[in-house]
């Protein structure tokens, strides 16, 4: 397998915590990269089953392997430690459970490399292995324009056109780019994808598409992807929207106005989604929207939050 790099080209960080089901292929789809030229940095965040096992005995096969381990913190701090040690041209990161396509980190440096890109972005696919379904959309192929363009234009084009994701592992980042803006992932909250990828949008000079279904997400049972929405998702939206308000009230006009508009984009629907709440929690909610966040909340989402019954009778009258 792969040797040891001194001067890696991409880092690729992928924070493992209780995947022992998945993180060997995960990790095999790294090692199997058309590129070579890479560290590969594990963060074991406290896993309890057969994770940093089977991490080790990869690690024993292929020297680009580091394995570095802490207590249980978080996805956020988890990144964050790989980071740390990160050395690689660009940095990627990846999920434990999840699959990326061989050739994703060779075509993603090389768009980055030859057009000296912040960052680049790609697609992808969701499947399960356990018959869950979800309706989601990673394919924008024709829909976004794949020239480069400054992170702010791209990032205004994608929400317009509803195809804007948050999701770090669809992202190819320049290391340089990365420390420029001293970002890194806000510690002990989830969501916290929703306001690192506007902050490295809003800030970047140039960026570019590619039009290709790289990466391939796994839903399965007790994933922050398919776990019960509950009260606590919206109280770390209103934190992820604390942090965006803040952010944007220290740029120039444009840069406010977009992260105003993403803010949006992404709120509106945490707000609707919370319809399925009790009562209690949707009358904590609609309080503190109506004191802080009312002008991100859409109409049709207010009415679905305090009668959720509207939406049952929605289907009964179409």
């Amino acid at each position: 397998m792969g040797k040891s790099i001194d001067n890696p080209k991409v880092s690729v960080i992928i924070p493992v915590y209780n995947t022992g089901e998945y993180v060997e292929e995960a990790v095999c789809s790294i090692m199997n990269q058309t590129l070579s030229d890479l560290e590969i940095i594990i963060v074991n965040d406290g896993s309890t089953d057969n994770s940093l096992y089977i991490v080790t005995q990869l690690q024993n096969k292929d020297s680009r392997i580091t394995i570095y381990s802490q207590e249980n913190k978080g996805l956020s701090a988890a990144r964050n430690k790989g980071l740390s040690y990160a050395i690689g041209d660009y940095i990627y990161f990846m999920d434990s459970d999840d699959i990326l396509n061989k050739n994703a980190l060779k075509a993603c440096f090389d768009k980055c490399s030859s057009e000296n890109l912040d960052f680049t972005f790609f697609d992808a696919e969701s499947f399960s292995d356990d018959n869950i379904t979800l309706s989601l959309s990673y394919n924008r192929k024709g829909k976004i324009c794949t020239e480069e363009q400054t992170g702010l234009q791209s990032l205004n084009a994608l929400i317009d056109a509803s195809q804007y994701k948050s999701s770090v592992c669809l992202l190819f980042i320049d290391r340089n780019y990365l420390n420029s803006l001293s970002l890194d992932f806000l510690p002990g909250i989830i969501h916290e994808d929703q306001l690192f990828t506007a902050k490295l949008f809003a800030q970047a000079q140039k960026v570019a598409y590619i039009p290709e279904t790289f990466f391939y997400r796994r839903l399965r049972p007790g994933s922050i992807m398919t776990k019960q929405y509950t009260i606590v998702n919206v109280r770390n939206y209103f934190i992820v929207v604390n942090e965006l308000i803040k952010f944007a009230s220290g740029q120039n006009e444009d840069i406010n106005k977009t992260i105003h508009k993403t803010i949006r984009f992404m709120f509106d629907p945490a707000i609707y989604m919370a319809n399925k709440l009790k009562w209690k929690d949707r009358l904590s909610i609609a309080k503190t929207c109506f004191v802080s966040y009312k002008k991100y909340v859409s109409t049709k989402s207010w009415l679905v939050l305090l009668f959720p019954w509207l939406i049952k009778l929605k289907s009964y009258t179409k």
